[in-house]
Parts: C-alpha cells; sequence; structure tokens
C-alpha cells in the first residue's frame, strides 16, 4: 500500500505540475483593432499570457453584410504581446469585417475569438464648394481674388485669405515665392491650391541670375558671384551642380559633371566640367528653401503645379506637410529640389498621388561623394513619428539618390502600427535606394511597384517592429547603376544590413520579381552589420548574374516555392562561408526551398517591361497559395512572380490576361 500510495501521488503531482505550466502559458485574446485605408485594412491583436511564446492568430475577412469568412494571411507576432496583420485588395468607401482567431497549444482563457469593424477611405476626394480665388502673374494683391478678371498676383496672398470650402485656381506663370498655409480646411469643404494649367510653376529660384547677370572670372574655370542672399542649390540646363565645401574640391569636380558650386556665405562660385562660363547657361540658383508649407493644417490640397528649384539652405523642400493630417499633393511636377520633392514629418492620413518626382545629375555622381551631401535626397521622404495611414501611390520617381523613404523614426502617435501603403508607383534611376523603409514601420505595405536601374531595391536596415509587406513588384536591373558598376557597392534586390542595433523586424516577400541583367550583380546580397529578426519569401523569382542568393547576415530565412536563377555560369549561392552549386545542394545544406525551382524564367519580354511568364514558362502555377493575397476565382494555381499569367473575367471563360490577380474583382 505505501508503494502505491507513492505512485498514486507522483502521477498526481506530475498532472498537477503539467496543468500549473498549462495555465501559466495559456493566451488570452484580449483585443482585436482595425485600421482602414484605400486597399488595404490593418489589424492589430493584444493578448495576454502565452508566457513561453507558441500561441498563433489567424485572421480571416469578409465584406459587410456578407455571409462567410474567407481566410487571409495569418497575424505575425512582432512582440510579447501583439500580433499584426493586412488585408489586401480591398476596395474604397467599403465596410469589412475582420475576424481573429487566437490558438494556443497551453490553450486559450476565454474566448478565442473576436471580430472587428473595418472601414476603408472614399476613393472619391471632396471639391471646395465656398468660393474660387485667383491668382495670375498679372493680377494685384490688392483685389480680393474672388473674379477671375481681378485676380491677386501671388499665391502667398490667396493662401492669407483661405478658408474652408475654397479653391485657389492658380494661373499659368511662373511665381517665384514660397507659400506657407496656416489654415486648414475639413472633410466635406478642404482648401485646395491648384493649377488652372500645366504651366502654372512654383520656382524657388532668384528671377535676376536667371535672367541673365555678369560673372566674374576668378581663374581655373571658376566663375564667381555676390549673391546678397544665401543659396545651397544651383540647377542649369545640363541638370543640378553638386555642392562643394571648399574651393579646392570645386576645382577638382571629384563628384563628376556638369559641374558644382561652392557658397561661402557671401560668394557663390561656380565651375563647369567643360569648361564654359555661366553666362552660357541657364543658372537658377535656389533663393527659397521650400516650396508650400503646410504647417499643422489639415485637408488641404495641393494639385497640378510645377514645383522646382527649391534649396537655399540645407532641407529644401517642394512641399513640405509638417504635422499635418488629412492633406494631400496631386498630379503636380516637382522637380531639382534640395532635400525631398514631399516631405511628411508627423501627420497621418496624407496621400501623395500622380505625381511626377525627379532631379538631374545625381545618378551620375559618385556614390562617396553623394552620401551624406546635399544630394542625397528623397522624391518622398517620411520623418519623426509619423501618424498612421499615409499612402503614396501612382507616382513617377527618377533621379533622386533615394526613391520613397516610407517610415518614421518613433511609434505613431496614435497606434502602434504605421499602416502606411505605398504602391502602383514607377521608379528608376536611383543610384542607391528606390524604396527606404528604414525606421518605425510596422505594416508597411509596398505592392504593385516597377523599379529599374537602382541600386537597391528595397532597403530595410533597419526596419521594426514589422511586419514589413514587399508583394508583387517587380525590380529589374537593380545594380545597373554608377554606385554598383563602378563605385564598387554590393547591389541587392533587398538590403537588410544597417549598422545599427535595432533589429530588422518580420519581412514578408511575396510574389516578386526580382530580376537583374547588371554585370555581377547578386539577386540578394544579404549583408553585415546589423541585426536581424527573420524574412519569409514565398512565390518569389529572385534571378541575376551573380548568385541568386549571397548571403553573409545570420538573419533568418524561411524561403519556398521560389524560383533560384543564376544567368550566368557559377554557384547558385553563398550561405555564411558555404558554396552551394546549385538547388539541390542548397536544399540539402539549408533545408530552405523544399519546394522551390531552379530555372530560367521565360518571361515574355522584360526588356521591353513586359514580366508576364510566357505559357512555356516554369513559372506558371508553380506558385503556393497564399489565402488574401493569390486567390483565384477559379481555382487556378499561382504562378510565380509578380505577374500572372491567366486571369478568370467576368463571364467565366477568358485566360491569358497579365493583370495581376489583386485586380480581379472576385
Amino acid at each position: 500500500m505505501p508503494v502505491r500510495r507513492a505512485v498514486v501521488l507522483a502521477v498526481l503531482a506530475r498532472l498537477l505540475a503539467v496543468g500549473a505550466g498549462s495555465a501559466q502559458g495559456s493566451a488570452q485574446l484580449v483585443s482585436v483593432a482595425t485600421w482602414g485605408n484605400f486597399h488595404a485594412g490593418g489589424v492589430v491583436a493584444t493578448i495576454a499570457g502565452d508566457a513561453d511564446g507558441d500561441a498563433s492568430a489567424a485572421l480571416a475577412w469578409r465584406r459587410a453584410g456578407q455571409p462567410a469568412f474567407r481566410a487571409a494571411q495569418p497575424l505575425v507576432r512582432v512582440d510579447s504581446t501583439r500580433f499584426v496583420g493586412s488585408l489586401f485588395g480591398l476596395t474604397p468607401g467599403g465596410s469589412w469585417e475582420a475576424r481573429v482567431t487566437l490558438s494556443d497549444p497551453d490553450g486559450v482563457t476565454g474566448e478565442p475569438e473576436q471580430t472587428a469593424s473595418l472601414a476603408t477611405r472614399a476613393a472619391r476626394l471632396a471639391e471646395p464648394t465656398l468660393r474660387t480665388l485667383y491668382v495670375a502673374p498679372w493680377g494685384d494683391d490688392g483685389n480680393a481674388g474672388t473674379d477671375p478678371d481681378f485676380p491677386l498676383a501671388t499665391v502667398q496672398a490667396a493662401s492669407d485669405r483661405a478658408q474652408a470650402g475654397d479653391l485657389v485656381s492658380i494661373a499659368p506663370g511662373v511665381y517665384r515665392e514660397g507659400v506657407a498655409v496656416t489654415a486648414s480646411g475639413t472633410a466635406a469643404q478642404p482648401i485646395v491650391f491648384r493649377g488652372a494649367g500645366p504651366a502654372a510653376v512654383l520656382d524657388g529660384a532668384d528671377a535676376a541670375i536667371a535672367a541673365g547677370v555678369p560673372w566674374t572670372d576668378a581663374g581655373g574655370g571658376v566663375w564667381s558671384r555676390v549673391t546678397g542672399f544665401p543659396t545651397g542649390h544651383v540647377v542649369t540646363e545640363q541638370g543640378r551642380l553638386f555642392r562643394y565645401d571648399s574651393l579646392a574640391d570645386l576645382a577638382a569636380l571629384a563628384a563628376g559633371p556638369p559641374g558644382g558650386f561652392w557658397f561661402d556665405g557671401a560668394t557663390l562660385r561656380v565651375k563647369f566640367s567643360d569648361g564654359s562660363a555661366p553666362a552660357a547657361h541657364s543658372m537658377q540658383v535656389a533663393r527659397l528653401d521650400n516650396g508650400f508649407v503646410l504647417d499643422g493644417v489639415a485637408h488641404v490640397r495641393v494639385e497640378n503645379l510645377e514645383i522646382r528649384h527649391f534649396g537655399s539652405g540645407d532641407y529644401g523642400k517642394g512641399v513640405y506637410l509638417r504635422w499635418s493630417d488629412d492633406c494631400a499633393v496631386r498630379s503636380c511636377r516637382i522637380h531639382e529640389v534640395g532635400a525631398a520633392g514631399v516631405w511628411i514629418k508627423g501627420g497621418a492620413r496624407n496621400l501623395v498621388e500622380d505625381n511626377e518626382l525627379w532631379d538631374t545629375s545625381i545618378p551620375g555622381w559618385d556614390w562617396n561623394w553623394t552620401k551624406g551631401s546635399s544630394a542625397e535626397n528623397n522624391g518622398v521622404a517620411m520623418t519623426d513619428d509619423l501618424g498612421r495611414g499615409n499612402v503614396v501611390r501612382r507616382n513617377v520617381l527618377h533621379g533622386t539618390f533615394n526613391g520613397i523613404g516610407g517610415c518614421g523614426s518613433a511609434a505613431p502617435p496614435d497606434g502602434f502600427t504605421s499602416e502606411t501603403d505605398l504602391y502602383d508607383n514607377v521608379l528608376y534611376q536611383h543610384n542607391d535606394d528606390a524604396f527606404e523603409p528604414e525606421g518605425w514601420c510596422a505594416n508597411v505595405r509596398m505592392w504593385g511597384n516597377r523599379i529599374e536601374d537602382v541600386h537597391m531595391a528595397f532597403a530595410v536596415a533597419p526596419a521594426a517592429p514589422g511586419p514589413t509587406w514587399i508583394v508583387r513588384n517587380v525590380a529589374w536591373d537593380f545594380g545597373n547603376t554608377r554606385t554598383s558598376q563602378q563605385d564598387g557597392y554590393l547591389a541587392s534586390a533587398l538590403k537588410i544590413n544597417s549598422g545599427y542595433p535595432t533589429p530588422v523586424g518580420p519581412l514578408l516577400l511575396y510574389h516578386n520579381t526580382f530580376w537583374s541583367t547588371a554585370a555581377g550583380t547578386a539577386a540578394l546580397a544579404l549583408l553585415d552589420p546589423g541585426e536581424s529578426t527573420w524574412v519569409r519569401a514565398r512565390n518569389n523569382l529572385f534571378a541575376g548574374t551573380g548568385e541568386a542568393i549571397y548571403k553573409v547576415n545570420p538573419v533568418l530565412l524561411d524561403f519556398d516555392h521560389d524560383d533560384l536563377w543564376r544567368s550566368t555560369a557559377g554557384r547558385l549561392a553563398w550561405w555564411e562561408g558555404a558554396s552551394f552549386a546549385d538547388l539541390a545542394a542548397l536544399r540539402a545544406g539549408t533545408g530552405q526551398e523544399a519546394a522551390g525551382i531552379q530555372a530560367p524564367p521565360a518571361l515574355v519580354a522584360p526588356e521591353a517591361g513586359d514580366f508576364t511568364p510566357t505559357a512555356a514558362s516554369p513559372l506558371v502555377d508553380a506558385g503556393m497559395p497564399l489565402p488574401g493575397l493569390n486567390d483565384s476565382p477559379i481555382g487556378d494555381p499561382p504562378d510565380l512572380g509578380a505577374v500572372e499569367r491567366s486571369l478568370l473575367f467576368a463571364d467565366g471563360f477568358e485566360e491569358g490576361a497579365t493583370a495581376r490577380w489583386s485586380q480581379a474583382e472576385v
């Protein structure tokens, strides 16, 4: 009896211990919060418990009023209490429901499931209806401005008068002024500054120098002029001039053509690579630092204007949204501006769409000189504790040092996730990064973008706490830059090395086409230094003239159902000191790409911009189903890469379209 009693007590003790451990490790679903942009939504599930960190959270969604939920991509754990995920392919102005189901091997305390509503933003922006203020070069700021026959002369005068519901109509002409906007509109009655024609121009350059003034020959190809105002930016018809820090550097012109300038606080000195004099050129010397400054306002739009040549100081901007919400920059042509075409500092739900933003000369300059100089600029920059829901879409950007920076430096003041969407943009000729989502990045989504001739396609160095979504983008011929080919830096579709202790948060690569024909270019070069967590890749094409994967950084990878292809002779991958000749060796050595392939992509005409797989391409039907990302209305298996070969049309029979699945009406 004593022995049997001892055994029973021992078993009971073990059961109690297991029960206690299970209770200690069980999870509880505390809350579910949502966010809606135009075509995507964010979901944040907050949990408690789960001391051992083995819980998971499934996500499903439906349009409000529909009977059935559809599966989406699972939520991703970003810290001990939060799971974060996204919904794609939503339509603007809709109502949706997101359902989160929590699971834990140790059990779930309370209800494991919660549903939260989500509304997407309306597609159409409101038009102001109160009155129209007219601006024309031949106007007079003493006028009321409400009669088109008696307009104001300056945009600033209109801004000083503007109130909610006003349209400021700006006639064609050159307005050499910066505009400070201090009044706010409302959602129903915004304030809109709109060019009345394609030749309405806001210009930051000095009018007298632009018209032609005498210059002094200082010898050695250098010419000088006392400006009477500070400047940090000079542009000519040959392109932007490099800003040097000394006369000796200017004399050497080490950055490259077409030339450079040095300003000592009083005198501007310029030198052209071809030895010509300033009198032979159109000289645009920045007298003003910023074009539009929207400071602490809301519901203000800037539309259909050309904005150029700003940058008298170190941080010249075409449009500066400073702590402003619900503002927009639309259909503008912003070029050759000192630091950024559009700069969003703080602020939530701002929209940058349908613009062309560009610079000149920078792609030809030595990276070692350009990095850290006044020419290390951006087409669109986001900084500080950026608010949630900023959207940058359908823009064309080229020639700036970086394209789009999509993250702030701190958590949003109104929530945990960024909910930033960057999509359907075209970016080319950037001698550093096309996309630079670095800093506080949580639910930053980049999809449907086209990238060409850049050094790095996506730089997430670092991007935390995550997740960062890179979905259905095309990056072609990254590495085809001076930085990559002449200045000695390795190009890549993805950059994770940073030198900062902040880790790269969860990074999700789905259905991208990353293919470079530039010499000596690996598809992925994952370099040190820098902390990192993990990268998941599914249904991508990774192709280069170098290795498909060149991995130095110990970042954890979870890769499968991708095409890894090297178009030249040599090993397929280098992995932390190990060389793998082909996919079979990589699979055996790392366990990656269990269902991946190694095959030439066979796309229709990538050199001409058509990245559709041919009928015989090994990418066709080779993908992994990803609920919420590649759902087919006919059950057709997904293709690898950014572009699907076939798509069911409304009549149910059509095949052979080249549109993405995300464009389907399902």
